[in-house]
This record gives structure tokens, C-alpha cells and sequence, in this order.
């Protein structure tokens, strides 16, 4: 069934991997259903409910107050006498305290009086399509979810008629199928249908919840709202499976033109749904599969949740795309922002994709060498992103990027060269794919050199931002923080990421090209520069002020974020208290402890966690990183740890419009940026 949620009014993105599409519901009261190309919700009306006899008719509350299209009142003179109509039963909507909301990895279920539903959206791990049978991949590529719908009638002895629904479709799918689909579709776009039984119908009319509760009518074309009737005798339960699936045809972006790689499937949304529909029965049982193989983990509830309401967001930000040479081309849009593979988000996302679909890991680095890589005064650099909302960027530039800037939409040239060794170093690492590694060796030695050549005074930490920077300043991923994360120079989470960049690159030609003698002494020799330099940081105070210039004295949880990056890769040497690096690693241990502290990097009000003491804003999927950090690496098990629930509140109140938000207010988790977004994911880490 699921984990129920005490909070039931939020938004989940029930994203249909690789398609950038997904089924939105959740908010009381406010819109939902099928978005394609965007991750904004809709405000369409879902309908989902029923009617017991002649009681009035229920529905879930999933219906604002909008009209889609047009009406009777567009063709009809407004001054002509009125016709008596029959009136259509009232209905209502239940309220909260009648609705039960389950959640689980695989999708959610809601329960209300004598209907359920469920959505079946995630489906586990996916083939590389450069290695697959097409036939194979049918069953993995396909753009399309489920949601199963159920009416129990079995404790009385009137007919029930249900209805599921919505607005903003245009046709009925018995017209093209000839009848052997039941649903309705927005176009050629998106669609939602059923094999036809003797219980089922299609209801299509100006006001289609009137129409299905009064009676039989025939088909209003010109309306723009569809629904699925159904019939459940007294003392029966009924199940009903529905497909919802999209399809975009043709060039769908531009600067590199790609189709949607499910085109190369399927002819279109007709063949998408049936394909669907036939799979069920195999399809439920992988959801299942899934749900199950989750509740053997040891997880609290409130991380169950954290990490299933990301993983549903994430999977609406992907696109699976296919070049016209025939290539795939995988791309992860940042929510909100739209933008295409943001390279700082995809080192954090690499630790799910690893689990699920490692080959996309690999795809998203070769894109990055490709189409993201350029050379400064300094060496090798990547840029920020790969494009925005479709539309690809030149090769070595992104949309985000300006010049003359010091804070939001300056350069971040050196964090994205270390999250492209990061993520090599996690591929490489964990996949043993040595091939992939000996063909792109000569990038790491490039980024090894460009990282010291960035480092003024050889002590291990950058120190000069990029000449395309022109007289501004470089940042970090933690843009909108102040500079206490969002200076990239002198910096002390960046120092410690760039530690770990190169133990990493260490370790990859140790054990994978131990002829690069040089190479391995000189990332050895950085390394070590660079912790030597941190420590001697360290104040009285017992903590390392987050940027080494200006007397800074701000606070920050994220000092320890890099030391993930060597564990992750399976060199937990690495990072032991007794290790090769170990009074550096009980430096970073006395320093979180510090910091851990209420007023500083733990809210005065809400007790969550702040990364930074000088910032409200705090980023939840970067909290989860650290989280992993601090018990995995660091042994920390005491209860400043585990504010999960405060976490999960923020996400079900205070930033409930906008599915799984990142960046968060901590004193409430209202939302401040980064909505609808794909990098809460790194919650994967709780569970390796």
C-alpha cells in the first residue's frame, strides 16, 4: 500500500521517464494532469469519483474552478430565449479529513468513501539502448504510466457509476481505434485509455461531470473535457487499469536537432497506449517488485518519503533523446529553470543514476566532453549547462553563464571541471568500465592540469577565477547562498571538493594506469597541499570559516560534502579517521560537530538543517549529501542527525506548490528556488 502521509495537500510529479512528461496531482482544490515538455502543474481539472444510486455524485478535490475551451455559450445567441434543461445532480468533493494519501517508490495511492486510485510511475532500473533489442527497449522506453482505479460496491445493493477524467482533451480515442480503445487525447500529444468492457463508456460534453452523472448523451466533439464512465453493479468491486502516455513527434529541439528517442519505437500516442495496456499485468508486478525490495531497506518513514518524492520528481526532469546519426542523447531539465544537463547537478545525481541506469552516466560525460568542454587561459573547463527548455547552446558555452558578474549567472569554470572528474571518478569506480576510461584519459590528465594551474600559490585551493570571468568573480553551484558557499575562490567547500578531486584522480590512475607516475604524485601531492591548507584554517572555536579571505567567519555543514566522492568510488581508505588523510578527516569531524549547533547551522525555529549559519537558504538535496556524510564517514548517530521529519514537513507545507523543491527557507521550508526539482535524489545514498 504504501507509507501514508498525515499531510495530504502537496504536489508529486509522476514523471514518465526519459518522455519530460508527467502526471502532476496532489494540491486540494488546484489543478492537475498530463504535462509535457515542462514540469509546471497544470491547471486543468482531473476527475476522479462517483456516484452511489441517487446520492450525490463525490469527487476527489482535484478540480479549480477554470473553464478549458469553449462552451455552448460561444455558439448561441445570447439573447435567445433559455431552454429548460434538466438539472444535473450536485456534487461535492471530499474533504481532507475523508482522503487517505499513500506513497510509495513506485507511485502513490489515494482513498476516499468507495474509490481508490493508484499511480504506477516508476519501474526501476532501464537498459542502454546502444545495447538493447528495440523490442526490449518497448517495454522500458515507453513514454506511458498507470493508474489503477477501484469501486467498491461490494456492501450495497445500488448501482455505483464512477468517473475518471479530465480537461483539455480534444478527441475521443474510439474514432481512431475503431473501438478498441476506450480514453480521450489532447491532440497527438498525450492521451489516457482503457480496453473496452460492457462497464465502460466515453462521456465527452461541455461540462463532462454533468454529462456522466445524467444520463446517457452522445459525443460532444467540440467540448474540451472527456471522462471514462463506469458501471459497478450492486455487491461488486471493480478494477479498472489506465494507460496515460505521451508522444511528440518529430524535432522537438534545436542548436542540435533529436527526435524523442521513444519515436523510434512507437509510430504514435495510439501505439504508445495499446503497447501499454497489453504490458499491464507484467508492469504491476515490476511495481511490486519494487515497493517490496525497498521495505528490506532500513529507512524511517521520513526518509522513505524524502527519497520517493525525489525520485518521482527526477524522473519527470528526464528526456531521452535520439541524434539524426541514430545516437541517444540523455539529458536531466532543472525543474523550474528548464536548463539541460546543469552540470553541478549531475555529479549529485550520478549516485541514483548509477543504480538505475549507469549507461546514462556515461552518455551525460561523453555529451559534457563534446558539447560542454572549452579551454580558458587556464586549461580545460565545462560549462554550466547544455542549453534550456530544448534549445542546445554552441559546444563550450551555456545559458547561464555571463561576464563581469560576481554572484548569480557569473562563470563556475573550476566546480564544473571538478564535478566532470567527480563523475568520472564514480563511473570508473563503480562500473569498472576500463575501456571508457583508457579512451578519455587524456581529458582527466587535462583536468589534473587545469585544476593546479588554477591554484596561485600551490597550496591546494583555487585561487584564480577564469579570464572569462573578465574581471568578475567564479561561483559554485550554491549560487543563491551569500559567499559563504557562493564565492568559488579561497573557498572552503570547494577546497574540499577539490581535495577530493584529486584523491580521486589518484586513485583512478593507481589502479586503472599506474604508468602515469607523475600524474599520480602530482594529484598526491595537491591533495595534500590542499588538506594541510584547510586544516591550518581551523580557529579556536573549533571550526573552518567558510571562505579563507576577508575574515570571514561563517559557518558551514557543507565543508564535509566532498569526502562523499571517494567513498562513493570504494576507496574508504580515503576518508578513515586512520587513514592516509586522517588528522584531515578529524579536523572536518571536530568542525561539523561545531557547527551542528542551534542558532548556527541548525534553525533556531524549526531545528532543520542550515547549511550555511549566514544563510536561510538551505538546499534539501545537499542536506541529504551531507546527512550521508555524517553518519556513513564521519559516525555521527546523535539526534542532531536525524531531522528528517522537519525535512519532510517542508516539502508537504511550506513548498507543497511545487513538488520536490530544493531550495528551502529553514524556518518554515517555504520555497525560495529551485522547484520541481531533479536533484533530491541524492536521498539514494541512505539506502547503499
Amino acid at each position: 500500500m504504501g507509507l501514508r502521509v498525515s499531510e495530504i495537500d502537496y504536489y508529486s510529479l509522476h514523471g514518465i521517464w526519459g518522455a519530460y512528461a508527467s502526471l502532476v496531482l496532489g494540491r486540494i482544490g488546484k489543478g492537475a494532469g498530463v504535462v509535457v515538455g515542462n514540469v509546471q502543474p497544470p491547471s486543468r481539472s482531473l476527475f476522479i469519483g462517483y456516484q452511489l444510486g441517487n446520492e450525490s455524485p463525490r469527487l476527489f478535490p482535484f478540480c479549480p474552478d477554470t473553464r478549458v475551451g469553449l462552451d455552448a455559450t460561444a455558439y448561441i445567441d445570447p439573447d435567445a430565449p433559455a431552454k429548460p434543461v434538466l438539472a444535473p445532480p450536485a456534487y461535492s468533493y471530499f474533504q481532507s479529513q475523508e482522503i487517505e494519501r499513500y506513497i510509495s517508490l513506485s507511485g502513490e495511492e489515494w482513498k476516499a468513501g468507495l474509490v481508490s486510485f493508484k499511480v504506477h510511475s516508476f519501474f526501476g532500473k532501464v537498459p542502454d539502448p546502444a545495447l538493447s533489442d528495440p523490442n526490449v527497449l518497448r517495454s522500458h522506453i515507453r513514454p506511458a504510466i498507470y493508474l489503477s482505479l477501484t469501486f467498491d460496491n461490494t456492501a450495497h445493493s445500488e448501482p455505483l457509476t464512477g468517473i475518471f477524467g479530465m480537461q483539455g482533451v480534444r478527441r475521443p480515442l474510439s474514432d481512431s481505434t475503431n473501438g478498441t480503445m476506450l480514453g480521450f487525447a489532447h491532440g497527438t500529444e498525450w492521451g489516457f485509455a482503457i480496453f473496452p468492457e460492457e462497464t465502460i463508456d466515453e462521456v465527452m460534453d461541455w461540462r463532462v461531470v454533468d454529462a456522466v452523472f445524467n444520463g446517457n448523451r452522445p459525443l460532444r466533439r467540440l467540448a474540451s473535457e472527456g471522462a471514462l464512465r463506469f458501471k459497478i453493479p450492486g455487491g461488486e468491486k471493480k478494477v479498472y487499469h489506465i494507460a496515460l502516455g505521451v508522444y511528440r513527434d518529430g524535432v522537438i529541439t534545436s542548436g542540435l536537432r533529436t527526435q524523442s528517442y521513444y519515436t523510434s519505437l512507437f509510430h504514435d500516442l495510439e501505439e504508445v497506449l495499446e503497447c501499454a495496456l497489453r504490458d499491464t499485468s507484467r508492469m504491476m508486478q515490476k511495481s511490486a517488485q519494487l515497493d517490496t525490495s525497498l521495505e528490506q531497506k532500513k529507512l524511517s518513514d521520513d526518509r522513505k518519503f524524502l527519497l520517493f518524492h525525489g525520485i518521482h520528481s527526477y524522473c519527470a526532469n528526464t528526456e531521452l533523446l535520439i541524434s539524426e546519426k541514430g545516437d541517444p542523447v540523455f539529458v536531466v531539465n532543472e525543474g523550474e529553470y528548464q536548463m539541460m544537463n546543469t552540470l553541478d547537478l549531475t555529479v549529485d545525481q550520478a549516485f541514483f543514476e548509477l543504480e538505475y541506469t549507469p549507461w546514462t552516466v556515461k552518455n551525460e560525460l561523453d555529451f559534457f566532453a563534446l558539447r560542454s568542454s572549452y579551454t580558458d587561459a587556464y586549461g580545460i573547463a565545462f560549462s554550466h549547462d547544455q542549453g534550456v527548455a530544448d534549445c542546445f547552446t554552441p559546444p563550450g558555452m551555456s545559458t547561464y553563464e555571463l561576464p563581469r558578474l560576481s554572484e548569480c549567472f557569473s562563470y563556475m569554470s573550476f566546480e564544473e571541471t571538478l564535478n566532470w572528474v567527480l563523475t568520472a571518478s564514480l563511473y570508473v569506480s563503480r562500473k569498472k568500465d576500463i575501456q571508457w576510461f583508457t579512451d578519455n584519459v587524456q581529458y582527466l590528465e587535462a583536468c589534473l592540469a587545469s585544476m593546479r594551474a588554477r591554484d596561485a600559490n600551490q597550496d591546494g585551493i583555487m585561487d584564480i577565477d577564469s579570464d572569462r570571468c573578465a574581471g568578475g568573480a567564479e561561483i559554485t553551484t550554491y549560487d543563491s547562498l551569500d559567499v559563504s558557499l557562493g564565492q568559488a575562490r579561497n573557498n572552503l567547500y570547494l577546497g574540499v571538493k577539490t581535495w577530493a578531486a584529486y584523491v580521486c584522480l589518484a586513485s583512478l590512475f593507481e589502479h586503472y594506469a599506474p604508468q602515469y607516475v607523475s600524474h599520480i604524485q602530482e594529484a598526491r601531492e595537491s591533495a595534500q597541499r590542499a588538506a594541510n591548507s584547510i586544516q591550518a584554517r581551523m580557529l579556536d572555536e573549533g571550526y573552518i570559516p567558510a571562505v579563507f579571505e576577508s575574515n570571514n567567519r561563517s559557518k558551514i555543514i557543507p565543508a564535509v560534502e566532498g569526502l562523499a566522492y571517494p567513498y562513493a568510488c570504494g576507496w574508504p581508505q580515503l576518508v578513515a579517521e586512520n587513514g592516509p588523510y586522517g588528522s584531515f578527516i578529524k579536523t572536518l569531524k571536530k568542525h561539523l560537530d561545531t557547527v551542528l549547533a542551534p542558532g548556527s547551522c541548525l534553525d533556531a525555529v524549526s531545528g532543520g538543517w542550515k547549511l550555511s549559519s549566514t544563510s536561510h537558504n538551505t538546499w534539501l538535496s545537499k542536506i541529504f549529501l551531507n546527512q550521508f556524510v555524517s553518519e556513513k564517514i564521519l559516525g555521527f548517530t546523535d539526534e542532531r542527525i536525524y531531522r528528517d521529519g522537519i525535512h519532510a514537513h517542508w516539502l508537504r507545507s511550506g513548498s507543497a506548490q511545487w513538488a520536490a523543491t530544493d531550495q528551502v527557507h529553514s524556518s518554515d521550508g517555504h520555497d525560495m528556488g529551485s522547484r520541481l526539482y531533479p536533484r533530491l535524489v541524492t536521498a539514494i545514498l541512505w539506502t547503499l
